[in-house]
């Protein structure tokens, strides 16, 4: 991919990333299960973005993504971050992990971290957050949300 969408030049990512920084700097974020993996959210989001946005991507994961995007941005979902706060995005960010996990097994590691912003693996910070998803969200939340892209 020759260029990319950075998280500081997309709007909506530049105010997931201040709203969850906000929100982890709260004491409210100590009480919760797994909250140090929200500061992920806006570089899965970009991750996705990118991969929307490359002809190269296969069409049926392109419209995956754009899918998972779309639940992301939605403020009303299983857990709507628009009634509960910044805490409801956990929902959110397990469903960006499942999608950036698949993209890892159908697109392979090095294409995925070509369109990737960071230094670590985006498949190993996925993979941390679905080993923590039962304390994100309950067992009922995790099966629909694995329903939710296609198989």
């Amino acid at each position: 991919m020759e260029s990319f969408v950075e998280c500081q030049s997309e709007p909506y990512c530049r105010a997931l990333q201040a709203r969850v920084e906000a929100w982890l700097s709260t004491p409210e974020s100590r009480d919760v299960p797994g909250a140090e993996l929200y500061c992920h959210l806006p570089r899965f989001y970009t991750l996705l973005v990118n991969t929307a946005l490359d002809p190269v991507v296969p069409p049926r994961e392109r419209t995956a993504v754009c899918s998972a995007l779309k639940y992301i941005v939605a403020p009303y979902d299983l857990i709507p971050e628009a009634v509960v706060g910044t805490t409801g995005f956990r929902d959110d960010l397990v469903l960006a992990a499942l999608m950036v996990e698949r993209l890892a097994g159908v697109l392979g590691g090095p294409a995925l971290r070509s369109r990737w912003q960071g230094g670590d693996e985006p498949a190993e910070l996925a993979r941390a957050v679905l080993d923590a998803c039962g304390a994100l969200v309950d067992p009922e939340i995790s099966e629909r949300l694995h329903h939710w892209l296609p198989q």
